[in-house]
């Protein structure tokens, strides 16, 4: 294989494990009985070696394949929205709704008084990072209306260009406030952005 094609492969299976791990976050229960996985998660390293097929969104099988630490690194941030770091964050948080499917599991199991208050008490703590969350989002939704507003009154390109560049990096700031893996967006070029088709409301009103 060249070094080309093992790059590549590499990358692949970097981007693979990305996805590995937001399945986990996702969906900790149906991966809280996998011993090898959760073993893999203690640390950067295990991770790194870690094998085995996913199933994606597309029914596509992505492979994630054994490399060194340092390999992960490398690959991780030419490869991936925040590299090597937003990964770790993902392994962290991965590891931590594991662990908090398995004592939820455990308590749920136990139809007892004190079962069902420890129940309560997980139900109150999702609710309060699902209350988080959407305060950010509406945060952000409030600044994209200011800056959109902004944008539209400039004099010229020039100061266009500059309140657009300042937005999107207010917007990814509020945004890195929220819990992984939504505390990030995917970069994408401002120059080559597809213009797209603005639909007029009046073809649905037809009828």
């Amino acid at each position: 294989m060249s070094r080309a094609s093992r790059a590549s492969l590499v990358a692949a299976g970097v981007k693979a494990l990305h996805v590995l791990l937001v399945q986990i976050i996702q969906r900790p229960v149906q991966f809280s009985k996998d011993a090898d996985l959760h073993l893999a998660l203690k640390s950067q390293g295990s991770l790194a070696k870690l094998e085995r097929s996913i199933a994606s969104e597309k029914d596509e099988p992505l492979i994630t394949y054994p490399m060194s630490l340092n390999s992960l690194k490398t690959h991780a941030n030419e490869n991936l929205v925040g590299g090597f770091k937003a990964l770790n964050d993902l392994r962290l948080k991965a590891l931590e709704a594991l662990e908090f499917a398995e004592k939820r599991q455990q308590h749920a199991n136990k139809r007892s008084k004190s079962g069902l208050t420890r129940k309560v008490e997980q139900l109150e703590q999702e609710l309060e990072m699902q209350r988080q969350t959407n305060v950010i989002l509406l945060r952000a939704l409030s600044e994209s209306m200011t800056q959109l507003t902004n944008i539209r009154d400039a004099a010229d390109d020039k100061i266009r260009a500059k309140r657009t560049h300042d937005a999107l990096h207010t917007l990814r700031a509020i945004l890195s406030m929220g819990m992984p893996p939504f505390n990030q967006v995917e970069n994408y070029s401002e120059a080559h952005a597809p213009i797209a088709d603005v639909a007029n409301i009046s073809d649905y009103r037809k009828g």
